[in-house]
């Protein structure tokens, strides 16, 4: 197979995504279990996901090279090239939230974690749809997953106020400290969201050429 196509691109891309939405979930599953051999796989992939981008950014660039695409197809190649930097962040985003758990893995926790569990299910959800609504070049699945973004929001901004009150009002530092640790596992979470509503917006562009911002 020439690696050059077009529709091998689409698949390292697909591939890349699967990949990147599975670290999340790990990287998740890691902080609210505590399981630090899976936070210390989740890092370690990360350099896998760095090198996907590589391999994605090199293809694209020789397609175009090589075949000066139009049309359809070149807003294809283009709009993954784009986008697997959106994944690439997003591994990053996990490894951050690994790391988090790695920090915290001789502390009792001082909540549970069910905002950022349903955060996270959120914003898991977007980028698996996402995925999924690009793979099938499907722009109505595409818009459900952009529309699903204030949700994310919503749920973020519950978990901050939550651990505001944690901050202003605890002299503990290892209450604060853990705080300022969750709230960042969130922050990270959210912004996952944002880069699914990214893909989402990329695809319904590659669909029907119209730009559009949720």
């Amino acid at each position: 197979m020439d690696l050059h196509q077009p529709e091998q691109l689409k698949t390292d891309f697909i591939q890349m995504g699967k990949g990147v939405a599975a670290a999340v979930k790990n990287a998740v599953k890691s902080l609210v279990e505590k399981d630090t051999e899976e936070a210390l796989k989740v890092i370690a992939n990360d350099s896998v996901i760095d090198n996907d981008l590589i391999v994605i950014e090199e293809k694209a660039a020789a397609i175009l090279a090589d075949r000066n695409p139009k049309g359809r197809e070149l807003k294809t190649c283009l709009s993954i090239a784009k986008l697997a930097r959106d994944l690439e962040r997003v591994g990053d985003y996990a490894s951050n939230i690994a790391e988090i758990t790695l920090e915290l893995k001789n502390e009792e926790y001082i909540k549970t974690l069910d905002h950022i569990s349903r955060l996270a299910e959120v914003a898991c959800e977007m980028l698996d749809v996402a995925i999924k609504a690009f793979e099938s070049a499907n722009p109505d699945l595409a818009d459900a997953v952009c529309r699903k973004d204030d949700e994310a929001d919503n749920l973020y901004e519950e978990l901050y106020n939550e651990l505001l009150q944690i901050l202003t009002k605890s002299g503990d530092l290892r209450r604060t400290g853990q705080a300022v640790r969750f709230l960042l596992a969130g922050r990270f979470l959210e912004r996952i969201a944002d880069h699914a509503t990214n893909i989402g917006e990329e695809t319904i562009f590659m669909c029907t050429g119209k730009r559009v911002k949720y």
